[in-house]
């Protein structure tokens, strides 16, 4: 009997596949789910085949290739069309950063596959000041956002055995309890969007790489303080690299700038 192969990475958005070599009385193994079905916070994936299943097989990798986790989820025999799931448990080594395989088969010995690469690192910085109320970059903060673009580099080469389409940067904005918090939400947002800006500027334009911002204004203290408290630590920017939106909490969402 020819088994058929297919794998697709979770970014092709997903309906798989088979069917070379597949008898003509036979339906094509396929794999039906959505962005929705893969739920990484909870370590749970579901979807449903359109043929009777037998089994799961999944397994998990660290960024480097090595095997982290494996397991097999068996089916019965459900029909065609039955909600399906797989669960794995939490990840010790690195639980934003591996890589997952699986193996959908049918009660025919057909199977189906797919991989799931998610990746999430923050950069380290030292944080721009910006004047009072201003969201414009003075020329003796540009060394700091220079000197951070090499390491924004270096993480997304680190990530390049996931999908290059998938890589994003995320720049998230935060400010202290001066102002209304109104206010503060759209001055976090405009920094953000400055420090995002010089960044393409100054060599990521040309990299295949998305850019996101978001403005948190005052809702997200890292140091909790009255209202109308001058604090620098609360005056800050997040730097992340990843291929899924991060999950913050916070007033807004992200928004596309390239």
């Amino acid at each position: 009997m020819t088994r058929v192969i297919s794998m697709v990475t979770l970014a092709a958005m997903i309906v798989l596949l088979a069917a070379n070599g597949v008898d003509a009385r036979r339906k094509a193994l396929k794999v039906i789910m959505n962005k929705e079905s893969v739920d990484l916070a909870a370590r749970t994936i579901t979807f449903k085949l359109n043929n009777a299943a037998e089994m799961t097989e999944l397994q998990i990798f660290n960024l480097d290739g090595d095997l982290l986790e494996e397991k097999v989820e068996m089916h019965e025999g459900a029909p065609a069309g039955t909600d399906l799931k797989i669960t794995w448990p939490k990840l010790i080594d690195d639980p934003d950063n591996f890589v997952i395989k699986l193996k959908m088969h049918d009660v025919d010995e057909f199977w189906a596959g797919m991989s799931i690469c998610r990746f999430h690192g923050t950069i380290p910085h030292e944080e721009v000041v910006f004047e009072s109320g201003k969201w414009e970059i003075r020329s003796k903060e540009s060394p700091k956002l220079d000197k951070v673009i090499p390491d924004i580099i270096e993480m997304l080469e680190r990530f390049k055995a996931c999908s290059e389409n998938d890589r994003a940067l995320y720049v998230a904005g935060f400010t202290d309890t001066v102002g209304s918090r109104a206010d503060n939400r759209e001055l976090s947002r405009k920094r953000a969007r400055a420090i995002a800006q010089y960044f393409l500027n100054h060599g990521l334009k040309q990299r295949k790489i998305s850019v996101y911002v978001r403005g948190f204004g005052e809702e997200v203290l890292a140091v909790e303080t009255g209202d109308s408290v001058d604090e620098e630590k609360n005056r800050r920017a997040d730097y992340i690299i990843s291929n899924f939106h991060p999950q913050m909490s916070g007033p807004g969402s992200w928004v596309k700038i390239k």
